[in-house]
């Protein structure tokens, strides 16, 4: 059973109403698609310092080529 859109907002849906076509799996409260994340130019873009040296150096520094070939 499908149910139209009255106008009213999703949240005063009756939710009795939809459980049909949320079993088939077309069914979405959600009005529009989310955007998509921001991209990010590596992995470690969205991490903070991890406190982690080797000789000297911070780990991300030294991982950085790596993430960006894994990601290419």
């Amino acid at each position: 059973m499908a149910v139209e859109n009255d106008g009213r907002p999703p949240d005063e849906w009756p939710l009795e109403e939809f459980l049909a076509d949320y079993w088939k799996g077309s069914f979405t409260l959600r009005e529009e698609p989310d955007a998509p994340p921001p991209e990010q130019a590596t992995a470690l873009a969205g991490l903070g310092p991890s406190g982690i040296t080797v000789r000297g150096r911070e780990l991300a520094v030294l991982l950085a080529p790596a993430y960006e070939a894994f990601t290419a």
